[in-house]
C-alpha cells in the first residue's frame, strides 16, 4: 500500500499550531502560519506504490513528483539498491529552458532494476541525485519510505530524547536534545539546538500511522520573555527537516536536512542516533522497578506485577524479581557509546515463560507470549 511522506502538493501553505513539547514551556497561546516549504527538497515528493494489496513484497514502483524549477523536466537515468539503501539518478538535459516552474512526475521499479522478482518488506532509505555534465552528482533530496503495509509494533514513548554516537561514526551532537510527543498519530517534536553558537528551538508535528516519519521543523522567533507581559505569538522561520525511524519505543535513527549553504537545491544530511535515556546512571535495572500492568491480546483483565529487585546478572543483563521472588523480568543490554540501553526482555515466572519482548522502553514493552499471543507490559504510575 502507498505510504506518502510529504503532504500532496508543494508549495502549499499549512497552519501548524505548536503544542506544549518541553518542560520548561507552558504554552504557545496561538497557532502560526508555516512557511510554505521548510527544508530545500520539500518541493519533491517521492512514495512507494504496491503493485499488489495482497502480495506487498512484489516489486512496488517509485513515484518521484513535484515542482520543478525550470521546463527542462529531469529524466531517471539509473538507480542503485544495496541493502535498505536505494539511490535514484536524475538527469535534467541543458539546453535552453523557460525559467517557469513546471510539475513532473517519474515512475520506475527499482528491484526490477536491480535484477529482483521482490523487495523485501521495511524501511528504505531513499536518496535523490542530479548529474551533471562534467560527471559530478548532486544530492537533492532524502526520504524514508517503507516496503509494506504500516508497522506499528515501534511506536515511540513521550519525553525526552538524547542524541549519542555510535560505533559506525555517527557523532552524538553535544547540548542537543528533543522533545518527543505523541498523541494518537500526530507526532510533535521540538529540536533543542544551536546557530552560530547561539541557542535557538525549532518545533513540528506531522502525522505517523507507522514507525517513520518526515517532519518540518520551524525556527521560532521574536516571542515573549517570561516575565514581559502580554505580547504577540512568536514567528517562525525555515528550518530543518527530520526524518525518523523509531527502532524501539526508546532507541531511533533520524536523519536531519538542510539546505546546502551558497548552494541551489543541494541538501546537507546528519546522521543522528537517538535514544530516550533514564535520568539516573548506575544500576540499569533500578529504572525498571514499580508496578506494571500485564496484558495478552485484548483480553480487558490485566495481571499486577510489582518488580521491586534489581540485580544484575553481569554486565550485558540485568534481572528485577517481583515481590514474591517468582516473577523476574531479565533483559539484554546494549552498549550505545557507553548507555546501557536494554534491547530486548523476557518475563518468566518460575520456569514457565510469561513473554518474551523485543520492543523495549522505560515505560512500555510489547512482544508475545508462548502461544504468539501479543503481550505488552506498561509501567503504573506511581
Amino acid at each position: 500500500m502507498p505510504h506518502r511522506t510529504t503532504d500532496k502538493g508543494p508549495h502549499r501553505p499549512a497552519l501548524r499550531c505548536f503544542a506544549l513539547l518541553a518542560a520548561f514551556l507552558l504554552a504557545l497561546s496561538e497557532c502560526v502560519l508555516a512557511a510554505p516549504s521548510l527544508a530545500e527538497d520539500a518541493y519533491l515528493d517521492m512514495r512507494l506504490v504496491a503493485a499488489s494489496d495482497v502480495a506487498p513484497q512484489w516489486p512496488p514502483d517509485l513515484v518521484i513528483s513535484g515542482i520543478w524549477s525550470d521546463a527542462c523536466l529531469p529524466s531517471v537515468q539509473r538507480s542503485r539498491l544495496a541493502g535498505q539503501d536505494l539511490d535514484i539518478y536524475l538527469r535534467s538535459e541543458r539546453q535552453v529552458c523557460a525559467q517557469v516552474q513546471t510539475p513532473f512526475e517519474l515512475k520506475l521499479n527499482p528491484a526490477r532494476l536491480a535484477g529482483r522478482s521482490q523487495l523485501g518488506l521495511g524501511v528504505y532509505r531513499v536518496r535523490l541525485f542530479l548529474a551533471h555534465d562534467n560527471g559530478s552528482y548532486q544530492l537533492i533530496a532524502f526520504r524514508l519510505l517503507r516496503s509494506g503495509g504500516e508497522d506499528r509494533r515501534s511506536r515511540p514513548e513521550s519525553g525526552f530524547w538524547w542524541s549519542v554516537a555510535t560505533a559506525n561514526n555517527i557523532p552524538a551532537l553535544p547540548g542537543n536534545g528533543l522533545s518527543i510527543e505523541q498523541q494518537g498519530d500526530t507526532l510533535a517534536v521540538s529540536w533543542l539546538s544551536y546557530e552560530s553558537g547561539a541557542p535557538t528551538w525549532y518545533f513540528g508535528s506531522q502525522s505517523m500511522p507507522g514507525r517513520i516519519a518526515r517532519i518540518e521543523l520551524s525556527r521560532m522567533v521574536g516571542g515573549a520573555e517570561a516575565f514581559s507581559g502580554p505580547n504577540s505569538a512568536p514567528g517562525i522561520e525555515p528550518g530543518l527537516a527530520l526524518n525518523i525511524e523509531f527502532l524501539s519505543p526508546a532507541h531511533a535513527n533520524a536523519w536531519l536536512v538542510r539546505g546546502q549553504p551558497g548552494s541551489n537545491r543541494s541538501i546537507e544530511i546528519q546522521d543522528l542516533n537517538l535514544v530516550r535515556l533514564p535520568f539516573a546512571a548506575g544500576n540499569p535495572g533500578k529504572d525498571w522497578q514499580g508496578q506494571w500492568a500485564l496484558v495478552v491480546g485484548d483480553e480487558s483483565a490485566a495481571r499486577i506485577i510489582d518488580l521491586t529487585t534489581a540485580e544484575t546478572a553481569d554486565a550485558e543483563t540485568f534481572r528485577i524479581r517481583d515481590r514474591l521472588g517468582s516473577i523476574n523480568l531479565q533483559c539484554r543490554l546494549e552498549d550505545v557509546d557507553g548507555h546501557a540501553i536494554a534491547s530486548s526482555c523476557s518475563l518468566v515466572d518460575g520456569a514457565s515463560l510469561l513473554a518474551d519482548f523485543d520492543q523495549v522502553g522505560r515505560d512500555r514493552l510489547s512482544g508475545q507470549n508462548a502461544d504468539g499471543m501479543p503481550v505488552r507490559l506498561v509501567r503504573l504510575p506511581r
